[in-house]
Protein backbone atom coordinates (compact mmCIF):
# COMPACT_ATOMS: atom_id res chain seq x y z
CA UNK A 1 0.00 0.00 0.00
CA UNK A 2 1.32 3.46 -0.82
CA UNK A 3 1.94 5.75 2.17
CA UNK A 4 -0.98 8.22 1.58
CA UNK A 5 -3.46 5.37 1.02
CA UNK A 6 -2.16 3.52 4.07
CA UNK A 7 -2.56 6.66 6.21
CA UNK A 8 -6.14 7.14 4.94
CA UNK A 9 -6.93 3.50 5.67
CA UNK A 10 -5.54 3.73 9.22
CA UNK A 11 -7.44 7.00 9.81
CA UNK A 12 -10.69 5.41 8.56
CA UNK A 13 -10.24 2.42 10.88
CA UNK A 14 -9.54 4.67 13.89
CA UNK A 15 -12.53 6.91 13.15
CA UNK A 16 -14.80 3.87 12.82
CA UNK A 17 -13.58 2.54 16.16
CA UNK A 18 -14.04 5.91 17.88
CA UNK A 19 -17.52 6.51 16.45
CA UNK A 20 -18.82 3.07 17.32
CA UNK A 21 -18.38 3.63 21.04
CA UNK A 22 -17.58 1.00 23.62
CA UNK A 23 -19.48 -2.24 23.15
CA UNK A 24 -20.30 -5.03 25.57
CA UNK A 25 -19.22 -8.62 24.86
CA UNK A 26 -22.72 -9.65 23.82
CA UNK A 27 -25.49 -7.77 22.08
CA UNK A 28 -28.75 -8.62 20.37
CA UNK A 29 -31.89 -6.89 19.14
CA UNK A 30 -33.70 -8.02 22.25
CA UNK A 31 -31.96 -8.39 25.55
CA UNK A 32 -33.08 -10.25 28.63
CA UNK A 33 -32.41 -8.97 32.13
CA UNK A 34 -33.42 -10.18 35.54
CA UNK A 35 -35.43 -8.01 37.88
CA UNK A 36 -33.77 -7.14 41.15
CA UNK A 37 -36.47 -8.48 43.47
CA UNK A 38 -37.70 -11.66 41.79
CA UNK A 39 -34.87 -12.80 39.49
CA UNK A 40 -37.61 -13.47 36.92
CA UNK A 41 -36.73 -12.98 33.24
CA UNK A 42 -38.10 -9.87 31.55
CA UNK A 43 -37.80 -9.21 27.82
CA UNK A 44 -36.93 -5.65 26.92
CA UNK A 45 -36.73 -4.30 23.36
CA UNK A 46 -34.48 -1.56 22.08
CA UNK A 47 -36.07 1.87 22.09
CA UNK A 48 -36.73 3.73 18.87
CA UNK A 49 -37.82 7.25 17.99
CA UNK A 50 -41.46 7.65 19.01
CA UNK A 51 -41.34 5.11 21.86
CA UNK A 52 -42.35 6.13 25.38
CA UNK A 53 -39.22 6.40 27.51
CA UNK A 54 -39.33 4.01 30.48
CA UNK A 55 -39.51 5.81 33.82
CA UNK A 56 -36.68 5.38 36.32
CA UNK A 57 -35.18 7.00 39.36
CA UNK A 58 -31.46 7.23 40.22
CA UNK A 59 -29.46 8.55 43.13
CA UNK A 60 -27.35 11.53 42.08
CA UNK A 61 -23.64 12.06 42.74
CA UNK A 62 -24.35 15.49 44.24
CA UNK A 63 -27.14 14.16 46.49
CA UNK A 64 -30.85 13.78 45.90
CA UNK A 65 -32.37 11.80 43.07
CA UNK A 66 -33.54 12.17 39.49
CA UNK A 67 -36.84 10.66 38.39
CA UNK A 68 -37.47 10.85 34.64
CA UNK A 69 -41.25 11.31 34.94
CA UNK A 70 -40.69 14.48 36.99
CA UNK A 71 -39.48 16.09 33.76
CA UNK A 72 -42.16 14.79 31.39
CA UNK A 73 -43.16 18.31 30.36
CA UNK A 74 -39.73 19.17 28.94
CA UNK A 75 -36.69 17.87 27.08
CA UNK A 76 -34.25 15.47 28.74
CA UNK A 77 -30.86 14.36 27.47
CA UNK A 78 -30.32 10.86 28.90
CA UNK A 79 -26.82 9.46 28.55
CA UNK A 80 -25.35 6.10 29.57
CA UNK A 81 -21.59 6.10 30.12
CA UNK A 82 -18.62 4.65 32.02
CA UNK A 83 -15.27 6.02 33.17
CA UNK A 84 -13.40 3.28 31.26
CA UNK A 85 -15.00 4.26 27.92
CA UNK A 86 -12.86 6.85 26.04
CA UNK A 87 -15.70 8.11 23.76
CA UNK A 88 -17.93 8.52 26.85
CA UNK A 89 -15.33 10.53 28.72
CA UNK A 90 -14.49 12.53 25.59
CA UNK A 91 -18.03 13.85 25.09
CA UNK A 92 -18.75 14.78 28.72
CA UNK A 93 -17.51 18.38 28.37
CA UNK A 94 -20.28 18.85 25.77
CA UNK A 95 -22.85 18.09 28.49
CA UNK A 96 -21.30 20.71 30.76
CA UNK A 97 -21.56 23.26 27.91
CA UNK A 98 -25.21 22.33 27.31
CA UNK A 99 -25.97 22.71 31.02
CA UNK A 100 -24.29 26.11 31.05
CA UNK A 101 -26.36 27.24 28.04
CA UNK A 102 -29.32 27.62 30.44
CA UNK A 103 -31.93 26.24 28.02
CA UNK A 104 -35.43 26.57 29.51
CA UNK A 105 -37.15 23.30 30.43
CA UNK A 106 -34.11 21.22 29.45
CA UNK A 107 -32.47 18.70 31.78
CA UNK A 108 -29.44 16.41 31.59
CA UNK A 109 -29.01 13.07 33.33
CA UNK A 110 -25.94 10.94 32.71
CA UNK A 111 -26.34 7.46 34.17
CA UNK A 112 -23.13 5.61 34.96
CA UNK A 113 -23.15 1.98 33.84
CA UNK A 114 -22.49 -0.35 36.75
CA UNK A 115 -19.40 1.20 38.30
CA UNK A 116 -19.00 1.64 42.05
CA UNK A 117 -19.84 5.00 43.64
CA UNK A 118 -16.25 5.73 44.65
CA UNK A 119 -15.04 5.43 41.03
CA UNK A 120 -17.83 7.71 39.77
CA UNK A 121 -17.40 10.24 42.60
CA UNK A 122 -13.65 10.48 41.98
CA UNK A 123 -14.17 10.97 38.24
CA UNK A 124 -16.78 13.70 38.73
CA UNK A 125 -14.70 15.51 41.35
CA UNK A 126 -11.52 15.37 39.24
CA UNK A 127 -13.35 16.82 36.22
CA UNK A 128 -15.55 19.36 38.03
CA UNK A 129 -18.77 18.36 36.28
CA UNK A 130 -21.93 20.02 37.60
CA UNK A 131 -24.67 18.41 35.47
CA UNK A 132 -26.76 15.54 36.89
CA UNK A 133 -24.85 12.27 37.10
CA UNK A 134 -26.57 9.20 38.52
CA UNK A 135 -25.43 5.85 39.82
CA UNK A 136 -26.69 2.56 38.35
CA UNK A 137 -24.41 0.12 40.17
CA UNK A 138 -26.61 -2.93 39.50
CA UNK A 139 -27.62 -2.06 35.92
CA UNK A 140 -31.29 -1.64 36.84
CA UNK A 141 -31.84 1.48 34.71
CA UNK A 142 -29.57 0.29 31.94
CA UNK A 143 -31.74 -2.84 31.56
CA UNK A 144 -34.67 -0.68 30.39
CA UNK A 145 -32.48 1.01 27.78
CA UNK A 146 -30.63 -1.85 26.01
CA UNK A 147 -28.00 -0.91 23.41
CA UNK A 148 -25.07 -2.27 21.44
CA UNK A 149 -22.64 0.08 23.15
CA UNK A 150 -21.91 3.23 25.05
CA UNK A 151 -21.99 6.14 25.05
CA UNK A 152 -25.70 5.76 24.44
CA UNK A 153 -27.66 9.00 24.41
CA UNK A 154 -31.36 9.66 23.99
CA UNK A 155 -33.12 12.98 23.60
CA UNK A 156 -36.51 12.61 25.27
CA UNK A 157 -39.21 15.15 24.47
CA UNK A 158 -42.24 15.17 26.76
CA UNK A 159 -41.68 11.54 27.74
CA UNK A 160 -41.14 10.28 24.18
CA UNK A 161 -37.86 9.27 22.53
CA UNK A 162 -37.06 11.96 19.94
CA UNK A 163 -33.46 11.00 19.01
CA UNK A 164 -31.12 8.07 19.68
CA UNK A 165 -27.31 8.19 19.43
CA UNK A 166 -24.79 5.36 19.94
CA UNK A 167 -21.12 6.31 20.05
CA UNK A 168 -19.57 9.76 19.99
CA UNK A 169 -17.33 12.04 18.00
CA UNK A 170 -15.41 14.95 19.51
CA UNK A 171 -16.76 17.19 22.25
CA UNK A 172 -17.44 20.04 19.79
CA UNK A 173 -19.24 17.81 17.27
CA UNK A 174 -21.38 16.18 19.98
CA UNK A 175 -22.26 19.56 21.47
CA UNK A 176 -23.59 20.75 18.11
CA UNK A 177 -25.43 17.49 17.37
CA UNK A 178 -27.13 17.46 20.78
CA UNK A 179 -27.85 21.20 20.76
CA UNK A 180 -29.53 20.89 17.34
CA UNK A 181 -31.65 17.94 18.53
CA UNK A 182 -32.67 19.80 21.69
CA UNK A 183 -33.58 22.96 19.79
CA UNK A 184 -35.63 20.91 17.33
CA UNK A 185 -37.63 19.52 20.26
CA UNK A 186 -38.26 22.90 21.83
CA UNK A 187 -39.17 24.46 18.49
CA UNK A 188 -36.17 26.71 17.93
CA UNK A 189 -35.13 24.97 14.67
Amino acid sequence: MKAPIKKLFIAAVLITMLCSGCTPDTASDTEVSSTEATEEKVEIKRLQVGDKAPDFSVELVNGGSFKLSDYSDGVVLLNFWATWCPPCVGEMPAFEKLKNDGIDNFHIICVNCMEDKKTVDTFVKNNGYTFNIGYDEKGTVEAYYPTDGIPYTLIINKGEVAEVFVGAYSEDVQYKVYKDAIEKCIGKK
